[in-house]
C-alpha cells in the first residue's frame, strides 16, 4: 500500500473498525497526504463528501487528527 503500512495490516485494520469500502479508498488515499478536492476528483466524489467520510473515519477509529488516525493504525 505505501510506505506507513502493508496492504495486509491496512486491510487488517480496516476490518477491525468495520470501513465501508469508500471509506477504505478514502483513507488510502488521505494516508497517502492527498488533500480533500484531489481525492475527490480521483473517486468522482465532492471535497465536501471526502470531508464526511474522514469525519466518520475518525469517528469509527475514536481519533481527532491524521496524525492521531496514522498512529492508531500502525499500533503506535
Amino acid at each position: 500500500m505505501n510506505e506507513i503500512m502493508s496492504e495486509a495490516a491496512f486491510e487488517q485494520v480496516t476490518q477491525k473498525y468495520r470501513l465501508t469500502q469508500r471509506e477504505k479508498e478514502i483513507l488510502h488515499y488521505w494516508m497517502k497526504d492527498y488533500d480533500y478536492k484531489h481525492i475527490g476528483l480521483l473517486l468522482g466524489i465532492s471535497r465536501h463528501t471526502v470531508k464526511v467520510h474522514i469525519s466518520r473515519i475518525n469517528l469509527k477509529l475514536q481519533v481527532n487528527s491524521k496524525a492521531s488516525l496514522i498512529l492508531k493504525l500502525i499500533g503506535a
